[in-house]
C-alpha cells in the first residue's frame, strides 16, 4: 500500500472515473464556496478554514486544475473574492458523489483524518487489533498512533464505550452492545451526506446485493401493513439492519430487559418486524434473537407516520393516559415561560405523545435516535428548540430521563409545526399602544388617523399618559407609538412621532412592521458590546459577559451558572462562526444582546465561533423572542455579514452594518 502524503501535488495522477485525489480542505472549499451568496475573499476563506490566506489561494489554483476537467470554476473577482460557478448542476453532484467514494481510499494524513480512520477501523472490527498493525496502516509512528488514540478514548467515551488493551494482542473497542451498534450508526454513516434513494453502495461493510435484500424487506412488509415512514426513517431502519446483520455474523447480539416484550408483542409493529426479519434471515443466512425483534419493533414504533383520521382516532384510544398527562405538563410548561398558547392544539397533544412513547423506550433500552436535521433546526427554529429544552424538564422530573439534543431537535418540530398551525389560525396584526401627553382628543385623533392609515395591519389596544406608562401591561403589545420622549427602558421598540401624523411618521410605522431593522436596534447596547476580544474558550466569553452583567446590576449572581448549564444540554454554536448563548431560564428586566467579536475563533462544541450573542430576555414578557430569534436566524445565514462585524473596531461601525439584515 502506498502511503498519500500531500494529497495536493499528487493533482496530475487522475483516477480513471476523473476524480482528483482531493484533500478533505478542498472539499470544504467547495461546500463553502457552494453555498455562499455573495463571493468570498481568501481571508474569509481561511477564517473558516482555518489556514493561510495563502494556502486558500494555492489550494483553489491547483483546485481548479482539476475542476476545469469537469466543466467547473472557482472564479477569482477583483476585489470581491472568489465564486464557484457551475454549469452543469447535476454534472456537479456527480462529481462530489465520486468524490466521496473515491476519498475513503485515501490514506489518511492529518491528524483529525487519522481519528476518524482509527475509530471506523475500530468499530467495525470485533477482534483485537494490533498497535503495530494499526501503525502500518497508517504509516506513523507509534508514538504519534499514541497520541491520535487519545482522541478516540474521548470519542467513544461520549457514547460510554472505551478501549480495552492488552499485551500482545492489541485494543478492541468494548461497551453495551446497543451503545456500540449506535456509535457505529452515528459516527460512521449518519455524519456522511448520502442519498440511499438510489440504492447505492453507501454501507461497506455489506455488499450491495445484500442491502438490496433488506431493503426490499423493509418496503414489502411496510406496504403489506399499510405503515408510512419518511426517507430519513426508511435510511435509520436500513442502516440498523445492515449493522446488526455485521454484528451478528461476529457473534455480537445485542441484549435488552425483556420485562415489557408482552406488551410490545400485541401491538402490530412486533409483528411486521418478526416478518422483515425472517425474509432477512433467509436472504443473508444471518439469525436473529427475540431481542433482535424486540428493538427492530421499538424502532418502527418510533418511525411510524400517521396517514389516516381514523388511525389518529384509533391511536387516541391506546396511548398510555400518563403519557398524555405527561405531555399536557410539558406544554403547560412552555406556554408558562414563552406565552406560545399551545394548550388548546390537540394535533400537539397526540403527536408529541406518540413521539414521547417510544422516545421512553429508546431511553430505557439505551437505544438513542440520531437527527440529520439537527443543525438545521437549532439554525431555523431556536426559538422552539429552547421551548422544547422547557418541555424535557418534566421529562427529567418525573422519569429521571436527560435525552439528548437529537431527541429535542424531534420534540421542537413538532412546536414549531404548533406554532405554525396557530400562525395561520390568527391574523398577523401588531399591536400598538400610544402614549400622547396633549389630552385625550389628541389621542383619539391619533388613533383614528393610525387605523385609518394601518386598518389592516395594526391593532391599536388603547392609549395612555406618559406618567401612566409604567402601570400598563406590555406582554402582549408589539410595539409604542409616543408623541413625547421615553427615556425609560421598555421591553418592546418605541416609535416617536408628531402628535399631528405625518408622511415621515407613517414611514417609520411602515418599517417596524415590515422589517426587523427597529428591533435589532432594540436589542443593541454600546456598553455591552465588546470587539476584538482574545479568548480562548467559551466558558472564558460567558464568564465574561456575565460578569459585566452582575457588575452593571443588571443580572444576579446565578446568572453564568444558568448559562454553563444551557451549554451543557445543547452547545449554541449554530454554524458561520456564530454562537448565540444564554440561560436556561430569563433572567434580566428587558431583552438585549451581550456581544463579542474575537480576534480569532474558538473551538464552540463542534463549530469555529468568532462572533458571540449573548441573549438577555425580560423575565416578564419571553414571548418577545420570536422576532428577535429571526433576526439572529438571518444573520447566521449571512456569511458576508459576519466578516463585516468582525472587522468593525467602533460600536457604530457595528451598529451601521447589522442594519443591513
Amino acid at each position: 500500500m502506498m502511503k498519500v502524503g500531500n494529497l495536493s501535488y499528487n493533482i496530475t495522477n487522475l483516477l480513471t472515473n476523473g476524480v482528483s485525489e482531493m484533500n478533505s480542505r478542498w472539499k470544504e472549499i467547495i461546500q463553502i464556496l457552494k453555498t455562499a451568496t455573495e463571493p468570498m475573499t481568501s481571508s474569509q476563506l481561511s477564517i473558516d478554514l482555518q489556514v493561510s490566506s495563502k494556502t486558500v489561494r494555492n489550494d483553489i489554483k491547483e483546485l481548479n486544475l482539476l475542476l476545469h476537467k469537469n466543466n467547473m470554476q472557482i472564479e477569482s473577482h477583483r476585489g470581491k473574492g472568489y465564486k464557484l460557478e457551475i454549469k452543469d448542476e447535476n454534472r456537479f453532484n456527480q462529481f462530489l458523489q465520486q468524490y466521496i467514494q473515491e476519498v475513503r481510499k485515501i490514506i489518511p494524513d492529518e491528524p483529525t483524518e487519522r481519528v476518524t480512520f482509527l475509530v471506523e477501523r475500530l468499530l467495525l472490527e470485533s477482534n483485537y487489533v494490533k498497535m503495530e498493525d494499526l501503525a502500518d496502516e497508517l504509516y506513523v509512528s507509534r508514538s504519534t498512533l499514541q497520541s491520535d488514540l487519545k482522541s478516540v478514548r474521548y470519542i467513544f467515551k461520549l457514547y460510554d464505550l472505551s478501549l480495552d488493551q492488552r499485551p500482545n494482542y492489541g485494543i478492541k473497542i468494548i461497551g453495551n452492545e446497543a451503545q456500540i451498534r449506535f456509535c457505529i450508526s452515528e459516527y460512521i454513516f449518519n455524519q456522511r451526506p448520502i442519498s440511499i434513494a438510489e440504492n447505492s453502495d453507501w454501507i461497506s461493510i455489506l455488499s450491495k446485493n445484500e442491502l438490496n435484500i433488506i431493503r426490499n424487506s423493509i418496503l414489502t412488509q411496510l406496504r403489506k401493513h399499510n405503515i408510512i415512514i419518511s426517507d430519513i426513517s426508511l435510511q435509520n431502519l436500513i442502516t440498523h439492519l445492515a449493522i446488526a446483520c455485521k454484528r451478528i455474523r461476529d457473534n455480537n447480539q445485542v441484549e435488552i430487559a425483556i420485562e415489557e416484550l408482552d406488551e410490545i408483542k400485541e401491538n402490530k409493529e412486533f409483528a411486521v418486524a418478526k416478518e422483515i426479519m425472517r425474509d432477512i434471515e433467509s436472504g443473508l443466512s444471518v439469525c436473529f434473537s427475540v431481542n433482535e425483534v424486540f428493538y427492530l419493533a421499538i424502532h418502527l414504533q418510533g418511525t411510524k407516520l400517521i396517514n389516516s383520521d381514523t388511525e389518529k382516532e384509533r391511536i387516541k384510544s391506546v396511548i398510555d393516559q400518563e403519557i398524555v398527562n405527561l405531555v399536557k405538563e410539558m406544554i403547560k410548561r412552555i406556554d408558562e415561560k414563552y406565552h406560545f398558547n399551545l394548550s388548546g392544539d390537540d394535533e400537539l397533544l397526540l403527536h408529541l405523545s406518540l413521539h414521547l412513547k417510544p422516545a421512553i423506550s429508546r431511553y430505557k433500552y439505551q437505544m438513542n435516535i440520531r437527527n440529520p436535521m439537527l443543525s438545521e433546526i437549532k439554525k431555523q427554529y431556536p426559538a422552539s428548540f429552547e421551548a422544547a429544552l422547557i418541555g424535557i424538564e418534566v421529562l427529567n422530573e418525573k422519569y429521571n430521563i436527560f435525552v439528548n439534543e437529537h431527541e429535542i431537535a424531534y420534540i421542537s418540530l413538532h412546536i414549531e409545526a404548533a406554532q405554525e398551525r396557530l400562525r395561520k389560525s390568527t391574523a398577523n396584526i401588531n399591536r400598538c399602544l400610544i402614549v400622547c401627553a396633549s389630552g385625550l382628543g389628541s389621542a383619539q385623533l391619533l388613533s383614528y388617523k393610525l387605523k385609518a392609515k394601518f386598518e389592516d395591519t395594526l391593532d391599536i389596544i388603547g392609549t395612555t399618559e406618559y406618567y401612566n406608562l409604567s402601570n400598563f401591561p406590555l406582554n402582549n403589545i408589539s410595539f409604542v407609538i409616543t408623541t413625547v420622549p421615553i427615556k425609560i427602558d421598555l421591553p418592546v421598540p418605541v416609535i416617536h412621532i408628531g402628535t399631528i401624523l405625518g408622511d415621515n411618521d407613517v414611514n417609520k410605522i411602515n418599517r417596524i412592521i415590515s422589517t426587523d431593522k427597529s428591533i435589532i436596534d432594540q436589542y443593541l447596547h454600546e456598553r455591552f458590546t465588546f470587539l476584538n476580544q482574545d479568548f480562548e474558550t467559551p466558558d472564558q466569553v460567558i464568564k465574561f459577559l456575565g460578569n459585566k452583567l452582575i457588575k452593571a446590576g443588571t443580572a444576579g449572581d446565578d446568572y453564568i451558572d444558568s448559562v454553563m448549564e444551557r451549554e451543557r444540554y445543547s452547545p449554541t454554536s449554530f454554524g458561520n462562526l456564530v454562537a448565540i448563548p444564554h440561560p436556561l431560564e430569563p433572567k434580566t428586566d428587558f431583552t438585549f444582546w451581550s456581544i463579542v467579536t474575537l480576534n480569532n475563533p474558538i473551538q464552540w462544541g463542534e463549530k469555529l465561533v468568532q462572533v458571540v450573542f449573548l441573549l438577555n430576555v425580560n423575565k416578564a414578557k419571553e414571548n418577545d423572542l420570536k422576532a428577535m430569534f429571526r433576526s439572529l436566524v438571518k444573520l447566521v445565514d449571512n456569511r458576508n455579514l459576519v466578516h463585516q462585524l468582525l472587522d468593525c473596531k467602533s460600536y457604530q461601525q457595528f451598529l451601521d452594518r447589522i442594519g443591513k439584515l
